[in-house]
């Protein structure tokens, strides 16, 4: 995959992933669709729960196939699917690191329900022992 170092790739990730040889990625971030009916141009986003769910295993296996020894892993997802995101990623190999809650505002629209305000953020790695965790560039000073 060194051909591909910096680049930056369009095309179906467990495809693209499938044509590594070893391992050779510290970080991936994942921003899947969260299959909630939103309306792409070309993504169908509204899949039966079987079929996103099988989707979704594929390219997360993808990903774990290609993550170094000491890689780290951030997958992106809403409300819907969060709980089986991380059962799934925990079947295949990873260890959880931390449930990120990531919350934004678009104010209050909704007239039958809360907005929705937030998305979860699982930080999983390879190997609990053996992991990059760049503390510096995320630290903040405490309110107390």
């Amino acid at each position: 995959m060194d051909e591909f170092r910096n680049e930056i790739i369009c095309g179906d990730c467990v495809e693209v992933l499938s044509k590594a040889e070893q391992p050779f990625a510290d970080l991936i971030f994942a921003d899947p669709p969260f299959n909630i009916g939103y309306k792409y141009d070309r993504y169908n986003d509204k899949r039966a729960r079987h079929d996103y769910l099988d989707w979704t295993r594929d390219w997360i296996a993808a990903c774990v196939k290609v993550l170094k020894p000491h890689g780290s892993f951030y997958i992106a997802i809403g409300d819907k699917y969060a709980a089986e995101i991380k059962i799934t990623g925990e079947e295949l190999g990873l260890k959880l690191r931390n449930w990120i809650i990531w919350h934004y505002s678009f104010g209050q629209q909704a007239r039958s329900k809360f907005a929705l305000s937030h998305t979860h953020i699982f930080y999983f790695v390879v190997n609990e022992r053996d992991f990059i965790f760049n503390d510096d560039a995320v630290r903040v000073i405490s309110d107390r």
